[in-house]
């Protein structure tokens, strides 16, 4: 990204915010972001004078936007162009205060974040500098979403600045921009979070982080940073963080929603969950579609709590007694994301970028998943275990009809299929999981080039698991690895 000067007038700004957005009273289309130009004077990234500046309008606050020049707490039947930031709705840090966002009947032609707005070293403000605060278990963002559109598809704000030059000649720009692409999916949020997405809404892409400023007031476990979704009778896709109109095909550039389903692509991604490894403590997300679309990979990236050691360490006042630190409930040590489908198709892989390790590394924990690898040998040199710890645990659940078509490859810890679901691993897609179960008259269908990867393979009496017929007749290739 472009540097940016470190000024920026707060009446200017105010100003700005009060013509971009007046009034959410009725139905109204919205731009967030906007460019004053003088018409005489050349804008300049790194221009200390405010002859030419951008100009931003779309963070949220807890009261009416006919009072403060920014977004209240409502969207109903409006439509925003560009950036909504919740930053000062959830920075508040107060657990008696209302910290919800809803939007319904509306279209977000790009996103909605938790962070502030800006780039370089520069951001936006409210006029005043946001100063750190402690974090408040449970002070959770609601975020409601119905009858709507949040598309991702505003990749930059594009300018052209007028100025005169040398011969005071009337000379426009057509290549200013400032890229938003980068900035994240179509829900992008750092804040301990609570979304529900229903009635026939689309989104593309959601990527949660955690972001755990501390509180030395927390000492014990009890404490844990949770992400809770919910959608039903809707769509989530993929979102995008870089540019896609840049190429295209008959005038016609690709969409965030455009998965590609070949090989890593962080553009794939429909849902993410990052745990910060300065964190004490876990992140546990619980994710649940019900009657409803999932076109994209979903991600759960976890490393070790902060507090915790792999590699052991010794005990206070010991020099033989080591430990793994930590909290004494191992799995408060562990970050959890666990997906359920209900009545829902699912097109993507499944990606589990945690760290773990061996039993030889085990102080005062035990083993919470399996490592294929088998990296693990008694004294005679032979595989005796592949038990492992890992930092984050991934389980996937279908119910009640729901169907999994896997792509890339997939390595997640459990996988149960019930009540009538299929997973369906073709087109060269591979499935690790340490455990899959198939019951109540379930399938698991591995077609040419497809390949499963398990542990312990449970089928019940009313279940299957087929291979395509080309799969069966190569036996130089296993489609099917169960002990």
């Amino acid at each position: 990204m472009h540097s940016w000067k470190k000024k920026l007038v707060v009446s200017q700004l105010a100003l700005a915010c009060t013509l971009a957005i007046t009034s959410q009273a009725n139905a109204t289309t919205y731009d967030t972001f906007g460019y004053h130009d003088d018409a005489a004077t050349v804008f300049g990234w790194d221009d200390t004078n405010d002859h030419d500046y951008l100009t931003y309008g779309g963070y949220v606050y807890n009261t009416p936007a006919s009072d403060s020049g920014y977004f209240d707490t409502k969207f109903t039947g409006d439509t925003v162009n560009g950036v909504i930031s919740t930053f000062y709705l959830n920075h508040d840090y107060a657990n008696d205060t209302a910290n919800t966002l809803d939007v319904t009947n509306s279209t977000i032609h790009g996103m909605i974040t938790s962070y502030q707005i800006g780039y370089g070293q520069y951001v936006w403000t409210n006029g005043s500098d946001y100063t750190t605060h402690d974090w408040v278990d449970d002070d959770t963002f609601n975020l409601n979403i119905s009858n709507s559109t949040i598309d991702d598809d505003f990749e930059a704000f594009y300018f052209t600045d007028t100025y005169l030059d040398s011969d005071g000649k009337t000379v426009k720009t057509d290549y200013d921009k400032l890229v938003t692409a980068g900035l994240g999916t179509a829900i992008t949020l750092d804040v301990e979070s609570n979304i529900n997405i229903t009635n026939n809404s689309h989104v593309a892409g959601i990527a949660l982080y955690q972001k755990d400023l501390g509180n030395s007031t927390y000492t014990t476990e009890a404490h844990q940073w949770d992400n809770t979704i919910n959608v039903a009778n809707s769509t989530v896709t993929s979102g995008s963080w870089s540019e896609d109109e840049e190429q295209g095909h008959f005038g016609n550039s690709s969409e965030p929603s455009d998965y590609n389903g070949n090989g890593w692509n962080n553009d794939d991604v429909a849902l993410a969950f990052v745990d910060d490894p300065y964190s004490n403590y876990r992140m546990v997300n619980n994710v649940t579609f019900t009657d409803s679309q999932l076109l994209g990979d979903v991600v759960l990236q976890s490393s070790w709590n902060y507090n915790f050691y792999s590699d052991g360490r010794l005990v206070d006042d010991s020099t033989t007694v080591y430990t793994n630190g930590g909290w004494a409930d191992d799995d408060q040590n562990v970050d959890h994301l666990t997906l359920t489908l209900n009545n829902t198709k699912w097109v993507g892989a499944a990606f589990n970028d945690s760290q773990s390790m061996d039993p030889v590394q085990f102080y005062d924990v035990d083993a919470n998943s399996l490592d294929p690898d088998s990296t693990n040998y008694d004294a005679w040199g032979r595989v005796n275990s592949a038990a492992s710890f890992q930092s984050g645990i991934f389980d996937v659940s279908l119910n009640n009809g729901s169907e999994w078509d896997t792509t890339k490859t997939s390595v997640i810890d459990t996988l149960a299929v019930n009540s009538g679901s299929q997973v369906d691993v073709a087109n060269g897609s591979k499935l690790t999981a340490d455990t899959i179960t198939l019951n109540g008259g379930s399938a698991m269908n591995i077609g040419e080039g497809g390949y499963v990867d398990t542990d312990h393979l449970t089928v019940d009496t009313f279940s299957t698991v087929t291979l395509a017929d080309d799969v069966s007749s190569a036996w130089s290739d296993d489609a099917l690895y169960a002990n």
